[in-house]
């Protein structure tokens, strides 16, 4: 059996790695990565926009990123926000100093259904960002980049159009179910 590597490929296994690590660590640590990832999202697009300002256009600085095959000041400031984005992600879903607590007793199949959507909401705002950043781009700063490197991968992936043409859905719907969530869980005091 012949196994192309693609963007689709590359997409499908992420949202696989993402559901299935969901499903081990449960719906409240679920619900914290969600956080940690909105939160991480923020901190990395702003750090990465300072970054960009003040160090990104370094020739000094680009020298050492060429050792990890960084050459220009662009590629830097994405691969900063990437790194940035999943440094904060662990740290905040590791050590937060916040907990979920969502425990209930519904009937099983809706406790795994409930997992299964966060698990998917899950990995499509992280790769929403993701794609947002490696294409240079920024959620909160006015950012044009002309060599977005997007265009290649939305002409040869159906899910990388997908999640590029909904990436405002990928960011909202994780938030609209925690709050969904919190909306009809009953609190035990």
């Amino acid at each position: 059996m012949n196994i192309q590597l693609s963007w689709d490929l590359f997409i499908l296994a992420f949202f696989g790695v993402v559901i299935a690590y969901s499903f081990i660590i449960g719906r409240n640590q679920t619900l914290k990565v969600i956080s940690a990832t909105y939160l991480a999202i923020l901190c990395s697009d702003a750090l990465g926009n300072l970054f960009s300002t003040y160090l990104a256009s370094s020739e000094s600085f680009l020298r050492i990123m060429r050792l990890f095959s960084v050459g220009t000041s662009d590629q830097a400031t994405a691969f900063f926000k990437v790194l940035v984005l999943i440094t904060f992600v662990v740290l905040v879903a590791v050590r937060g100093l916040y907990n979920f607590d969502a425990e209930d007793s519904r009937p099983i199949s809706l406790k795994i259904g409930i997992n299964l959507g966060l698990g998917l909401l899950s990995a499509g705002l992280m790769m929403s960002a993701l794609m947002i950043f490696v294409a240079g781009e920024s959620l909160i700063a006015e950012v044009a980049n002309p060599n977005n490197p997007l265009t290649t991968i939305y002409g040869e992936s159906r899910f990388a159009r997908i999640m590029i043409d909904y990436s405002n859905l990928w960011f909202f719907l994780p938030g609209a179910a925690m709050v969904l969530l919190s909306m009809v869980h009953k609190k035990t005091a």
